[in-house]
């Protein structure tokens, strides 16, 4: 997948705290966000942040971001029971 550069200011890296990488961390609020905002599933979204499926729905607890589906009810309960499986 081709790679995107973008410009961000020096002092964002002390408001997202100077030990974490501010790469992995921008990638993460990206995918997070999209998924919130119902643009892209939850597998999409770990593939966009290059995480694996189980360390993502992590973020999304961590986040205290719901899961659901784009697909409707029945697909987010498939999707929030695979998820709790990772969590446990």
């Amino acid at each position: 997948m081709p790679n995107v550069t973008v410009e961000l200011p020096y002092d964002l890296k002390s408001i997202i705290g100077g030990h974490k990488n501010i790469g992995k961390e921008s990638r993460i609020l990206i995918a997070t966000e999209l998924y919130r905002e119902g643009e892209i599933s939850a597998g999409k979204a770990a593939e966009l942040a290059n995480l694996p499926f189980e360390d993502f729905i992590e973020e999304f607890r961590k986040r205290k971001i719901k899961i659901f589906s784009l697909f409707g009810l029945s697909e987010a309960k498939e999707e929030e029971v695979l998820a709790e499986k990772y969590l446990k």
